[in-house]
C-alpha cells in the first residue's frame, strides 16, 4: 500500500493553537509546515511544526 505525503506528515508534526507562540518559534528559526482551519474552531487556524526536540525546548522557554 502506497503511503501518501500527508500520511507521512502528520506521524511526525505538532499543532499549535497559539498565534503568539506561532510567532515566537518561527522568530527562533523554526518553520511553518502547514496552516489548516481548526477541527476545533473552523474560523480559527492552527499551525503545524515538525515535531522535534528544538520545538519542545522553544515551547518550554516561552512558557518561562
Amino acid at each position: 500500500m502506497k503511503e501518501t505525503n500527508k500520511s507521512k506528515y502528520m506521524s511526525n508534526l505538532y499543532v499549535v493553537y497559539s498565534l503568539n507562540m506561532t510567532n515566537w518559534l518561527c522568530n527562533h528559526g523554526l518553520k511553518i509546515i502547514k496552516v489548516e482551519d481548526s477541527e476545533r474552531n473552523p474560523n480559527m487556524k492552527v499551525f503545524l511544526f515538525e515535531d522535534t526536540i528544538k520545538l519542545h525546548e522553544l515551547m518550554i522557554e516561552y512558557n518561562r
